[in-house]
């Protein structure tokens, strides 16, 4: 087309589907050297492939941003020049992590007592542990997922939306006085259950228990729960009627789903100042209210995993709540 001189470099372009630049570069090239100046054409688009999409070293990097083996492109390109003899710019590492569909993320923080077998276990055996349970066949049970957190006057900052080169500026305090609030999930139909508390200990406990099992006189209640020293154990004699505890591994919060609801609360209520506990308090409510008001709010924070499954299949022990 272009020996032909009747086609303009926009033409070519368009035809070739590639930049006007492109095109004038190539027939530069062409003119200067001929066609061996080009190399062989590797896919649509042409040119050498990078050593870096070998499929083999693609799954490497991958496993590498699963684990979280970089905070920055400048440590994989550290990486992939050191281990694997491959020099690139560290625009092309940004390329290639985002082409795998990289983030950056904050890493949970996994206790280092963490028996990663144990929460396997606690997984894989999570049904036979229900079916263990002393339940009535025939019955309609709940199951709960239960956590406590604390909440207090000491200022929670999070980040916020910006002007780009505006430092934002929210007021703070530091005020010691907090309290605590005990909250559970349920984790086959939704809903949510909330007592505030002054403190946690095995006495407030069981008064939380006690208001858990009379929310519904008619169901049988599964707690699933952390092994805390104000918690109850599952053998514990004294436990209320129709309360049946599953205790948790330890250091493994990745199994309680309602762990999640902190952090939307957490949302709700940060970059504020409160006076008081009954201030603050009225915010977490509003906060908490779409999970103990609607069903589905708390549905969706549990999710269609193997807990919910897992609990909800169990006809031979409970009615279903939902199917």
């Amino acid at each position: 087309m272009a020996a032909g001189g009747n086609s303009t470099y926009e033409e070519i372009a368009a035809t070739v589907e590639r930049a006007r630049s492109t095109v004038q570069l190539w027939i530069k090239e062409f003119t200067a050297h001929g066609v061996e100046s080009f190399p062989s054409r590797q896919g649509k688009g042409g040119g050498r492939p990078s050593p870096v999409s070998e499929p083999l070293l693609l799954e490497e990097i991958k496993m590498k941003l699963r684990n979280g083996d970089w905070r920055t492109a400048g440590q994989a390109r550290e990486w992939l020049e050191t281990e694997k003899g491959i020099k690139r710019a560290t625009s092309s590492i940004y390329y290639w992590l985002g082409k795998l569909e990289g983030a950056l993320k904050v890493p949970r923080p996994v206790h280092i007592k963490k028996d990663a077998a144990k929460a396997a276990s606690f997984k894989e055996n999570f049904f036979e542990m229900l079916c263990g349970l002393d339940i009535p066949k025939g019955s309609q049970v709940k199951v709960w997922v239960q956590d406590e957190a604390r909440y207090g006057l000491h200022s929670l900052q999070r980040r916020c939306w910006g002007l780009p080169g505006v430092r934002v500026i929210k007021p703070a305090q530091q005020k010691y006085d907090w309290s605590y609030i005990y909250g559970a999930l349920e984790v086959v139909e939704g809903g949510g259950f909330f007592y505030y508390m002054p403190t946690v200990n095995l006495e407030n406990t069981m008064s939380y228990l006690e208001a858990l099992a009379a929310s519904d006189s008619d169901a049988e209640h599964i707690v699933i729960w952390a092994g805390a020293g104000f918690h109850q154990r599952p053998d514990d004699l004294n436990l209320p009627k129709r309360i049946h505890l599953v205790q948790l591994p330890a250091y493994s919060p990745e199994l309680n789903p309602i762990e999640r609801l902190w952090d939307v609360v957490k949302d709700q209520i940060c970059n504020t100042i409160y006076k008081t506990l009954d201030e603050i308090e009225i915010a977490i409510t509003e906060a908490l209210r779409p999970y103990f008001e609607a069903l589905l709010s708390a549905r969706k924070l549990v999710g269609d995993g193997w807990m919910h499954a897992e609990a909800n299949a169990l006809p031979n022990y409970f009615v279903p709540i939902s199917i």
